[in-house]
C-alpha cells in the first residue's frame, strides 16, 4: 500500500488498490511517466473551459433505474478500485462536462480553490451541473438548479492561480484535495480524503496539516514549489506566514546589540526576529514582532521582561525602515525616521545570554515562545535587508558565501521581477533589490535598458559596475603603492581588489569606502590589516588615495589627513595576487576574500589609477566590464591648442604642450626654440636620430651634460630595449638598457647587458645648490664610471659575459610618457630641472631641442628654478 512502502513510492499521488498494491496518479497538468511512478509536466495541458477533457484513469459513476450498481468503471465499463484518496461522488445534469467547476471561498484557502473535473461521457448532451456547491463559510449548500438524471464521478484537483499563468500551480501552499475541518461537513455521497498520504515532499520536505486541515508540503531552505521540485537562491527572503529561516547564533550581544532592518509587511502580525537561551525563552530572550500593526521589541534579562512598542503601524505593503538597540536593560525602537520610545527590563540584570540560532520571519515552534513574544503568527513580507552590530547580513545558504544555517518556507522576492524587461545590446537584467532591476550593459552601452552609446573618457560607476584586468601576479610581493584620484557619489562601495584565490581566503588587497572612511585591506596570508582614513570623504569632490605597504606594513594617506600606519597579522611578508584585477566593482563579490568585507560596488568616478609608479590605463587596458558611463570630464570639447594633450586633474585639466607651444591652452608660440631646456616633471624629449643613437648603443658610449636638478627625484637619460617592461617573478628588470637619473638625491647609472645590472652611484647634496653641474658617463664593453664636476669618479661594471647594449633605436632625455612602466621601475618619475651642452662620443653637439624628435611641456630654463 501506500504507506507501507518507505520512501513513497509515487511522485504525487498515491491510490490504494482495493485487495493490496497501489497505484500513482498525477496532479492536473502533469502525466505519469512511463515507470508508473514519476511525474513529468503534461506539454499538451490547457486549462478547462474551452473544450471537454478526457483524462486516463478517471472513474465515473452512473445510476439507472433500478440499478444498485454504485461502483467506479473506467470508459470500458470495468470496475475501478477506489480506496480512501479516489474520486468524489457529485450529482450531476446532462452528459457532456461544462467548464471545471471551481470551489471558491474557503475551499482553496491559499491557492483560491479547487477544480472538479470528469470524463466527456455523453457528446452533444446538455452541460452538467452540481447538485452541491461549496459557499462562504465553507459549508456545501444544494444547487436548486440542478437536475438529478445521472450521477456523475468527479476528481478534485487544487486550482492553478489564474492571474498568474495557465501553468500547473507550482505554490506549496495546497498540495492535497480539500479536506473537511473547522465544523464543515461534506454533504452525503462526497467523501473525506486522505490528507498526507500519498503526497511526496521532494529534497527533504515534509507534508504538514495546516490549521484548516490542508495539507501542504514544508520546504527546505533553498527549494521552492508545490512539492519543493524548484531550486531558488535566497538574496531577498520572503515569508508567506508559514516558514523562517535560521541565522548562526548572534555573538558579542550578551551587553549590547543594535539591529537595522529594512522590511515590507503583508499582514499586521507576525513574528520578525528571535533569539533566546532556550528553546522555549523561558529565561533571557528577545523578539521583535509586529503586533496588530506595531512593533513589539520585548527581551529579558533574566529578571522581567521589557516590552517597548511604536507608537504608529507600519505601511503594510511598503517598505519600512527600523532601528532596534538594546544596552544592559535599556531598550529602544525607532521606526522610518519617526520618534525614538524606550523601556526598561525589570530587576537587576543587565545581560543576555543567547544560545539559540537568530532566528528571522518566525521559529521553530511558535506555540512555545508566543506568550513571551506575544504573537503566534509568523511574518508575512519581504526582507530587504539586515545589519546587526554593524554585520550585513547575507541571507544565502550557509557555507561559503551565506550566513543561512537552515529555514522552511522561505521564498525569493524579486522572483519574477526581470520578466518581460528587454535590456538592448546585449545587456542582462538583474535584480538589485527585493523590488528593482537594473540592465547590466557591456562596454561601450550604458543606460537604463542599455540604449545610449556614449564615448568615455573617464569612467563613471553607478553602483553595479565594474572594469576587469590582468592581476598584479608576483610583480608586488614585497612592496605594493597605489594611487586614486576618485569622486565618490556614495558611503559605500569597492575602489580595487585583487586576490589570490576565489576561495575567500588567502592574499587580497583592496581599497573601499566604508560608511564614508577609505579602508586600505591586505593580508599576506596569516591575517588581514585594516587601515581607516580619520575622516569620511567629501562626497562629489574630487580626493586623492595614497596606500602602501612595505612587507607587513601599510601606510594609508587620504588628501592631508594624517597618515594611517598598521600591520597585517602573523610572519608572512609577500604578498602574491594570481586572480584579475577589479576596479569599481566585482563581477561576483563571493570571489573575494571574506577579510576584504566587499559587498557592493563603487559608485562615482575613478580618474586615475596607479599602481607601483605604473599609470593604468583604465579603459586602454580593460579585460572586460560591465555599465560604465562617461563620467564628467574637463577635457570633454578638448581644450588643448596645437597638438597639445589634455590631462584631467580633479575638476581642472592640464595641457601637455607641444615643442615651440606654450601656456595654458598651448595657444602661445614660441619665438625661438630654448637652448637651455627646463623639464617641469611632465617634460621629456625624445630622439631617434641615428647619428645619437650610434653612440649609444653598441659596445662604447661618451655622454657629457651640464645639469641644474631641482627634485630629488627623476629619470635624466635613458635608452633601452622594448622588453624591459617585462617583470619576472623577482622583480628583476629583463632586457638591456642604460640608465641616467636621481633616485632619493643619489645621482645613479645603471646599466643591463644582458646578463645582469650594474649600478654606480654619486651621493653630493651640493648638486641641488642651484648651480649648473658638470656630468660625464663613459662606458666600455662591461665597464663604466661617472664623472661629476670634473673631479669626483665613481666606477663599476656589469656581471656576466656580455659587452654590447641592444636598444629599440630610441633616447629619452629628462623623462618619458609612463616612466615607471618604461624603464621597469628602474626609475619611478621624471625629472625636475634644466639641462645643457649635451656632447655624444667627444664630436656630437646634441642641438637639444632641433635633434628632438618630439617633446612635451619645455620651456626655457630660469636662473632660479
Amino acid at each position: 500500500t501506500c504507506t507501507s512502502v518507505v520512501p513513497n513510492p509515487c511522485k504525487q499521488v498515491c491510490h490504494d488498490i482495493t485487495g493490496g498494491g497501489f497505484i500513482c496518479d498525477c496532479i492536473e497538468g502533469w502525466k505519469l511517466d512511463r515507470d508508473g511512478r514519476d511525474c513529468v509536466v503534461d506539454k499538451s495541458y490547457k486549462p478547462k473551459g474551452s473544450e471537454p477533457v478526457e483524462l486516463s484513469n478517471v472513474g465515473y459513476s452512473t445510476r439507472t433505474e433500478g440499478s444498485t450498481d454504485n461502483q467506479s468503471r473506467d470508459k470500458s465499463g470495468n470496475i475501478l478500485p477506489v480506496g480512501p484518496q479516489s474520486v468524489q461522488n457529485v450529482q450531476l445534469q446532462g452528459g457532456v462536462l461544462p467548464d471545471p467547476v471551481e470551489l471558491g471561498a474557503g475551499a482553496g484557502r491559499d491557492t483560491g480553490g479547487y477544480r472538479l473535473h470528469s470524463v466527456d461521457m455523453k457528446a452533444g448532451l446538455d452541460p452538467p451541473q452540481a447538485l452541491y456547491q461549496l459557499q462562504e463559510g465553507g459549508e456545501y449548500a444544494e444547487n436548486t438548479q440542478a437536475a438529478d438524471d445521472n450521477e456523475w464521478q468527479w476528481n478534485w484537483d487544487p486550482l492553478p492561480d489564474s492571474t498568474k499563468s495557465d501553468a500547473p500551480s507550482q505554490d506549496n501552499s495546497v498540495v492535497q484535495k480539500p479536506s473537511v475541518a473547522d465544523g464543515r461537513s461534506l454533504p452525503s455521497g462526497i467523501a473525506k480524503p486522505a490528507e498526507c498520504v500519498g503526497v511526496v515532499c521532494e529534497n527533504g520536505g515534509t507534508c504538514v496539516l495546516d490549521e484548516g486541515g490542508y495539507s501542504r508540503c514544508n520546504c527546505p531552505f533553498g527549494f521552492t514549489g508545490t512539492y519543493c521540485e524548484q531550486q531558488v537562491e535566497i538574496r531577498f527572503p520572503r515569508f508567506r506566514g508559514t516558514g523562517y529561516l535560521a541565522l548562526p547564533v548572534l555573538r558579542d550581544a550578551y551587553k549590547e546589540f543594535a539591529v537595522a532592518v529594512e522590511f515590507r509587511p503583508e499582514a499586521k502580525n507576525g513574528l520578525l526576529l528571535f533569539s533566546a537561551e532556550f528553546e522555549d525563552a523561558r529565561k533571557d530572550f528577545f523578539s521583535i514582532a509586529l503586533v496588530n500593526g506595531f512593533v513589539e521589541f520585548r527581551f529579558d534579562c533574566g529578571t522581567g521582561t521589557a516590552s517597548v512598542r511604536t507608537p504608529v503601524e507600519v505601511n503594510v505593503g511598503q517598505w519600512n525602515q527600523l532601528i532596534v538597540a538594546r544596552n544592559d536593560n535599556r531598550g529602544s525602537l525607532q521606526l522610518n525616521g519617526g520618534d525614538i520610545v524606550e523601556g526598561t527590563a525589570p530587576g537587576a540584570y543587565t545581560r543576555i545570554t543567547l544560545r539559540q540560532n537568530l532566528y528571522l520571519g518566525g521559529y521553530s515552534n511558535m506555540d512555545a515562545i508566543a506568550s513571551r513574544a506575544n504573537t503566534t503568527k509568523t511574518f508575512v513580507g519581504c526582507i530587504q535587508e539586515m545589519i546587526v552590530n554593524g554585520y550585513r547580513y547575507d541571507f544565502r545558504k550557509g557555507g561559503l558565501v551565506g550566513d543561512t544555517e537552515s529555514g522552511v518556507n522561505v521564498g525569493e522576492c524579486s522572483e519574477g521581477l526581470c520578466d518581460g524587461v528587454v535590456c538592448q545590446n546585449g545587456g542582462t537584467c538583474h535584480a538589485k533589490t527585493a523590488d528593482s532591476v537594473v540592465c547590466l550593459c557591456p562596454l561601450g552601452f550604458h543606460g537604463e535598458i542599455c540604449e545610449k552609446e556614449t564615448p568615455v573618457r573617464i569612467p563613471h560607476f553607478n553602483g553595479h559596475s565594474h572594469l576587469e584586468f590582468f592581476g598584479l601576479s608576483r610583480s608586488v610581493l614585497a612592496f605594493t603603492e597605489i594611487e586614486a584620484v576618485i569622486k565618490p557619489e556614495a558611503k559605500n562601495g569597492m575602489i580595487l581588489y585583487n586576490g589570490y584565490k576565489r576561495d575567500r581566503k588567502g592574499d587580497f588587497i583592496s581599497l573601499a569606502l566604508h560608511d564614508g572612511h577609505v579602508e586600505f585591506r591586505f593580508d599576506l596570508g596569516t591575517g588581514p590589516a585594516r587601515l581607516r582614513s580619520q575622516l569620511p570623504l567629501t562626497l562629489n569632490r574630487w580626493h586623492v588615495i595614497r596606500a602602501s605597504r612595505t612587507g607587513l606594513e601599510g601606510v594609508l594617506k587620504v588628501d592631508d589627513q594624517p597618515e594611517v600606519i598598521g600591520l597585517s597579522q602573523g610572519a608572512y611578508t609577500q604578498l602574491t595576487l594570481l586572480e584579475n584585477l577589479f576596479l569599481g566593482g566585482h563581477k561576483n563579490f563571493d570571489h573575494t576574500s571574506k577579510h576584504a568585507n566587499l559587498t557592493s560596488s563603487f559608485v562615482g568616478c575613478i580618474q586615475k589609477m596607479v599602481i607601483n609608479k605604473r599609470p593604468l590605463a583604465i579603459l586602454e587596458e580593460k579585460l572586460d566590464g560591465l555599465n560604465i558611463e562617461p563620467c564628467e570630464d574637463p577635457c570633454v570639447g578638448d581644450p588643448c591648442m596645437n597638438g597639445g594633450e589634455c590631462e584631467a586633474q580633479g575638476e581642472v585639466y592640464q595641457c601637455h604642450c607641444p615643442i615651440g607651444r606654450y601656456n595654458t591652452n598651448c595657444e602661445d608660440k614660441m619665438q625661438r626654440l630654448p637652448t637651455k631646456p627646463m623639464f617641469s616633471g611632465s617634460s621629456f624629449l625624445m630622439y631617434t636620430d641615428r647619428d645619437i643613437i650610434k653612440r649609444v648603443a653598441g659596445s662604447k658610449m661618451d655622454l657629457q651634460l651640464h645639469i641644474k636638478p631641482k627634485g630629488p627625484n627623476g629619470l635624466l637619460f635613458w635608452s633601452g630595449q622594448d622588453s624591459y617592461t617585462h617583470l619576472s617573478t623577482d622583480n628583476v628588470v629583463v632586457g638591456d638598457y642604460i640608465g641616467l637619473g636621481f633616485v632619493d638625491g643619489s645621482l645613479q647609472l645603471r646599466f643591463n647587458l644582458g646578463s645582469g645590472e650594474a649600478l654606480i652611484g654619486y651621493n653630493d647634496s651640493r648638486l641641488f645648490d642651484g648651480n649648473w653641474h658638470f656630468v660625464r658617463v663613459q662606458r666600455d664593453n662591461q665597464d663604466a664610471y661617472m664623472e661629476v664636476d670634473r673631479r669626483e669618479i665613481v666606477e663599476g661594471s656589469a656581471p656576466g659575459s656580455y659587452t654590447m647594449l641592444n636598444t629599440n633605436r630610441v633616447v629619452y632625455l629628462g623623462g618619458m610618457p609612463n616612466v615607471a612602466e618604461g624603464t621597469g621601475r628602474v626609475f619611478t618619475s621624471n625629472y625636475e630641472g634644466c639641462v645643457k651642452d649635451m656632447l655624444l662620443g667627444t664630436d656630437l653637439e646634441v642641438k637639444l631641442l632641433q635633434h628632438a624628435q618630439s617633446g612635451r611641456n619645455i620651456l626655457q630654463c630660469r636662473k632660479h628654478l
